[in-house]
């Protein structure tokens, strides 16, 4: 059956009937407006050797793969009356091995997908929208993870279009198979969604937004965590500008968000802004924040206010200071509360002197705490965190116990896995959480954390927080030299027998050398703190050259190295990109691009190296690709050495 299938892709592509024209087509009531699509056939030779748990493998292979993707828009009796939008795309393969996937880098490849969207009444009061999406993928996760997927998504869109009252209701309706062919673990959500909006100008000077959401969803993950939900959420969002430039308004929003099912609970959210702009280049923003939430075990309740007070003198000089008053109240086995009150003030003055400018910044703010209760175990609930590589990522509370921690995504559904996708390291009283490469949190990505930790009982204190900066930029920003001073202390503490304060002080220096196409720079960070203590140092470079539209060379790296001090353990983070491009002739070029990552320390080393050569030309609407690539991955108690070589052709209409 493949071949039969392969044969007659093979046949379309050389056949230019197939190619049909942009021309329009109508017969009776149906109109074509556009289509337009491709064809492909790329022929690969592999050859892989792989050691994993002590088992080794040898793979040489060559296969054929072959694809047809169309795009196609037309519509019934008018283009106001019936849109019709539909694209596919089917990618056969012929192959005689047993490998779902090898490392293909950044290309996602689709074996199977349709997309349809209709539009009725389109431009019209009352607009209907239906779409259906359909996707059978296979792709890879940061060069490190192989991940089958399937997705259908279908649903609707029902708008109202008028001047008084705008609403539109939304239904969506998807199921998501995910497997990782390597690991085993597998991924299943089932999610339905109804989404009602509505906006409201009642004059030139306001706008509010209604939204209503229903979600009903089951997630089911690596067959250890099954959730299964029924939420309702309700927000309102209002903005009134009190004048017509706009200089003083207040922003208003509230949520209501009602939990059932695996995990129950209801939370309020409320916050106030208001901005005024005054005379004499004078700003002040205030703000109010309620948060109450409830559960089986606890009622929470947060209410935090600040102001801030901002003067600019001239362009050189920006004054702020500001006050920030936070409350919060737990009740669950017993009563515990806690205020925090800082207040401080910004300076930031900009100088032109020769050759350059000089930058100065001071900060200082008084932070006093105060905590009444008992001592026992505490629950902390979606507590942020974004997890970068290369930083360190403490959670805030100490004495946490590591076996409560649950960690997910910002809506709550995903549970990551512990040892797959993080893990945590004991760093003192406090503990730290690092994303392990290839799993399912991204790089950069914010998170929240729940867990338990030890209440030392009563207790406050009073901190002092300084921070310095300042900066040279010489020879028209050719050089900049830069440092950063920073200490913190605790000169009041009352009953903290038990607690641990983050003690430190910080000197960060750097240069950076920036010359237009490319950037370097240096930093050397010195943090001791009675916490986590450590020396990093830091080196970059960003190159972006292009000579006469001929050459184009792009370059990206970074190191840190981390000395952590108290445990005399090194970490380091290194990670190279670049392409070099070079254009033989307007429709031809030839490239070469190569990035390596290389981390080390507790759990997380990697040595990961990608190379691909490549040559591209254009005939017409013909593309021809030839190339060759390189990887090699050493990961844990895993070892890929890859080598490939590829034709590609592709026939575009």
């Amino acid at each position: 059956m493949n071949r039969i299938r392969f044969i007659y892709l093979l046949a379309a592509f050389l056949s230019p009937a197939l190619c049909f024209s942009q021309a329009q087509r109508s017969l009776g009531i149906w109109h074509l407006r556009n289509i337009s699509g491709e064809l492909d056939l790329k022929g690969q030779y592999r050859q892989l050797e792989s050691s994993f748990d002590d088992v080794f493998e040898d793979q040489r292979s060559t296969y054929l793969l072959s694809g047809l993707k169309l795009n196609t828009s037309s519509y019934l009796w008018d283009k106001d009356i019936l849109l019709i939008d539909l694209g596919g795309a089917y990618s056969p393969e012929l192959r005689d091995e047993q490998y779902i996937t090898v490392p293909d880098r950044s290309e996602v490849r689709n074996l199977m997908k349709l997309d349809l969207k209709t539009t009725l009444f389109n431009n019209k009061p009352v607009t209907l929208q239906g779409f259906y999406n359909y996707d059978q993928s296979y792709y890879n996760r940061e060069l490190l993870t192989n991940v089958r997927s399937t997705n259908q998504l279908w649903g609707g869109i029902l708008s109202l279009n008028n001047k008084i009252l705008p609403l539109s209701l939304t239904y969506r309706n998807q199921k998501w198979n995910q497997e990782e062919t390597q690991t085993g673990r597998t991924f299943f959500m089932d999610q339905e969604n109804i989404q009602a909006r509505a906006n409201k100008s009642f004059g030139s000077r306001d706008r509010t937004e209604l939204l209503y959401s229903h979600y009903d969803y089951l997630y089911r993950y690596a067959d250890l965590h099954e959730t299964a939900h029924l939420i309702d959420r309700v927000t309102l969002n209002n903005s009134l500008f009190f004048d017509a430039a706009r200089l003083y308004n207040l922003n208003s929003r509230f949520t209501w968000y009602d939990q059932e099912g695996s995990t129950t609970f209801r939370r309020l959210e409320l916050l106030e802004r208001v901005n005024l702009t005054l005379p004499y280049q004078l700003r002040l923003i205030g703000s109010f924040d309620l948060y109450n939430l409830k559960d089986p075990e606890q009622t929470w309740g947060q209410k935090r206010t600040r102001f801030s007070l901002q003067h600019k003198l001239f362009k050189s000089l920006t004054t702020k200071v500001y006050i920030d008053y936070t409350m919060v109240k737990q009740e669950a086995r017993q009563l515990h509360q806690e205020t925090d009150m800082r207040g401080g003030v910004d300076l930031k003055y900009t100088k032109k002197i020769p050759t350059g400018f000089l930058n100065l910044s001071y900060r200082y703010f008084r932070h006093g705490h105060t905590t009444d209760g008992v001592s026992g175990t505490l629950q902390v609930i979606h507590e942020e965190q974004t997890i970068s590589d290369g930083e360190v990522t403490l959670l805030n509370k100490p004495y946490v116990d590591d076996f409560t921690v649950v960690v997910k995504d910002v809506s709550g559904a995903l549970i990551y896995q512990l040892n797959f996708d993080y893990i945590l390291i004991d760093r003192g009283s406090y503990t730290e959480i690092q994303r392990i490469p290839g799993g399912l949190i991204p790089n950069g990505e914010t998170i929240y954390i729940d867990y338990s930790f030890q209440q030392p009982g009563s207790y406050s204190y009073g901190a002092n927080n300084n921070q310095f900066n300042a900066s040279i930029l010489l020879f028209q920003r050719l050089i900049e030299l830069y440092y950063h001073f920073a200490v913190q202390d605790y000169p009041k503490v009352n009953q903290g027998d038990l607690l641990t304060l983050n003690y430190y002080t910080q000197h960060l220096y750097g240069a950076r050398l920036d010359v237009g196409f490319a950037r370097a720079g240096i930093e050397a960070d010195l943090y001791d703190s009675n916490i986590i203590p450590y020396r990093m140092r830091r080196y970059y470079i960003d190159v972006n050259w292009n000579f006469k539209s001929k050459f184009l060379l792009t370059l990206n790296g970074n190191i840190r190295d981390y000395r952590m001090i108290a445990d005399e353990v090194d970490q380091l983070y290194a990670n190279l990109s670049g392409k070099l491009v070079y254009r033989i002739g307007p429709r031809m070029r030839v490239s070469l691009e190569s990035g390596y990552l290389n981390q080390r320390g507790a759990n997380i080393d990697l040595d990961l190296l990608t190379s691909r050569a490549e040559f591209h030309s254009t005939f017409n609407k013909l593309q021809i690709r030839l190339g060759l690539e390189l990887y090699r991955r050493l990961y844990q108690n895993s070892e890929f050495n890859f080598n490939g070589a590829y034709i590609q052709l592709t026939r575009r209409f």
